[in-house]
């Protein structure tokens, strides 16, 4: 048997790997395949995510009690039976808002033919503030708009616009009951 004598570590490791290469190879490939004991930990995190557009209806429409005959019944702009819808979202978000309405109401019976017609409009506020008098009128095809902050809360991250519906019907010789319609608010947000 021949002694082999090594002058330092860095010799050892080298002449050792060429001397076992196979040894070697057997090696790595058995520290591959064994699994890894590790230890981990975990965190519970709860997340409260609001969406990024909410629409209420604050107040409907209220055309109050009406008689068969009566002829032309206005909500003035301004009046407190106005519909209002509140539309929240984050600010500087840029909206699309239109509003579409039925043309006329229908009896809650479908064999009565006889309508009401209706005719609506709208007008906004932003900044959140929800005061008629500061309104801008909304336009047929639909308003493009971006949500101003509040000037009463400059720093929140939310915002509000409302929207005012108002306008007549026109009540002629219809049969009593119960007539309805809808009125559909879209707000599409980029």
């Amino acid at each position: 048997m021949k002694k082999v004598y090594f002058s330092t570590f860095s010799d050892i490791r080298s002449n050792y790997f060429q001397a076992y290469p196979i040894l070697f190879l057997l090696a790595s490939l058995l520290l591959s395949l064994l699994p890894i004991i590790a230890q981990s930990q975990s965190l519970n995190i709860q997340i409260d995510v609001e969406p990024e557009v909410e629409t209420t209806v604050e107040r409907s429409l209220d055309f109050g009690q009406v008689i068969t005959g009566m002829g032309l019944q206005t909500i003035p702009p301004g009046s407190p039976n106005m519909g209002v819808f509140r539309v929240r979202a984050l600010q500087t978000q840029r909206l699309i808002i239109q509003m579409e309405s039925d043309r006329e109401l229908q009896h809650e019976n479908p064999d009565i033919l006889d309508t009401i017609p209706i005719e609506l409009q709208a007008a906004y506020t932003n900044f959140d503030l929800q005061d008629f008098e500061l309104s801008t009128p909304l336009n047929d095809i639909g308003q493009s708009l971006v949500l101003e902050s509040p000037s009463n809360n400059p720093d929140s991250a939310w915002s509000s616009l409302y929207i005012y519906v108002f306008g007549n019907i026109d009540i002629g010789n219809v049969p009593e009951g119960v007539y309805t319609g809808e009125v559909v608010l879209t707000v599409i947000y980029e």
